[in-house]
């Protein structure tokens, strides 16, 4: 299985932060693997729909459920190519902003050759999870600036050491899951 994790600080409110992972133009606004989102169902603590993007080199859709967990969103494919694929979106309150980790899992389901393709994939991956949280980053600010008139600044994300084969986003004092135990 391969993972690829981001974390960036984001000047908005964690509600903010939560409608713009929710918000399928958050993504496709910006240089993401994603370019599009149709939104199929909004229920309570969620929604479904189908996400057309790249897998590497690879057109791909996939129909996945976003659901509410707290203050995260929890993101499940339900249909696709990969055998599966599960992300996270990780928030928390923090120097008056918010602080969003962005967690994503494939599992390619290529037998013996898994670990070949995660190794020439993971390069990517970890460049797309990057991308995303600057563009979620970029929508929630905007959200702000167009409530208050304010500017918004186009910080970088935090630079992640990879270690073990993931993304480390800092040290686990800075992570907001409520139970730092637990695997998504």
């Amino acid at each position: 299985m391969m993972v690829a994790e981001a974390g960036i600080l984001v000047d908005a409110p964690v509600e903010t932060v939560r409608e713009t992972v929710l918000d399928p133009d958050s993504y496709t606004r910006y240089e993401t693997k994603v370019g599009a989102v149709e939104v199929r169902e909004r229920y309570d603590g969620g929604l479904l729909a189908l996400i057309h993007g790249r897998l590497g080199p690879f057109r791909s859709a996939i129909l996945a459920r976003y659901t509410l967990r707290g203050d995260d969103v929890d993101l499940q494919m339900l249909e696709g190519r990969l055998r599966a694929f599960h992300a996270v979106f990780r928030m928390a309150p923090l120097h008056g902003g918010t602080w969003l980790v962005h967690r994503e899992e494939y599992d390619f389901g290529y037998g013996p050759l898994g670990p070949l393709l995660d190794r020439a994939l993971h390069r990517w991956a970890t460049g797309t999870v990057r991308a995303e949280v600057r563009a979620l980053r970029r929508a929630a600010e905007a959200r702000v600036a167009a409530a208050s008139g304010a500017s918004t600044t186009d910080a970088p994300v935090t630079e992640a050491p990879i270690t073990a084969g993931r993304v480390v986003t800092g040290p686990p004092f800075e992570s907001p899951a409520p139970d730092r135990t637990r695997e998504d």
